[in-house]
């Protein structure tokens, strides 16, 4: 099990996934500044390997994007909520085209029927319980704060 390290952190655009108490699941996209919580950064496998599940997981529902459409964002939004994810993103959607990103998650779509943690493959709900967090329900959440593994 390797470590994701802090310098990756500030570099890479990571695709994470978290659950949850409803057991819904969401992705969350960096750009490369967001903040990465610790049970990310504690195994890139992991992490990996996740990435690789939901890339090929099949479309599901519809989506509805909850910010203004810009192109790439809006594709990879549509293409993660169609497969039953909520999408946030650390670029808040503020920048008129040019990518505003924060410490924070805003909540770019909603799938019109969300994916739960139980409708999962048992190899995959396994990785998942490591990625639960303190949210009640990403459908109510505007925003998610998440605290950096390596900044305090």
């Amino acid at each position: 099990m390797s470590r994701i390290s802090a310098d990756e952190c500030e570099w890479t655009d990571m695709e994470w996934y978290g659950v949850d108490r409803q057991g819904h699941v969401a992705v969350f996209c960096s750009g490369g500044s967001g903040n990465l919580p610790e049970f990310v950064c504690e195994d890139a496998e992991r992490a990996e390997t996740l990435i690789r599940y939901f890339e090929k997981a099949p479309i599901m529902t519809s989506s509805v994007l909850r910010i203004p459409a810009i192109d790439a964002t809006e594709q990879a939004a549509r293409n993660f909520s169609e497969r039953g994810l909520y999408y946030f993103d650390a670029d808040d959607g503020t920048g008129c085209g040019a990518a505003v990103y924060q410490t924070y998650y805003t909540k770019h779509a909603v799938p019109q029927k969300p994916l739960n943690y139980e409708m999962l493959p048992e190899h995959i709900q396994e990785m998942l319980r490591h990625n639960s967090l303190d949210l009640q329900d990403f459908s109510l959440a505007e925003t998610v704060y998440i605290d950096h593994a390596y900044k305090s």
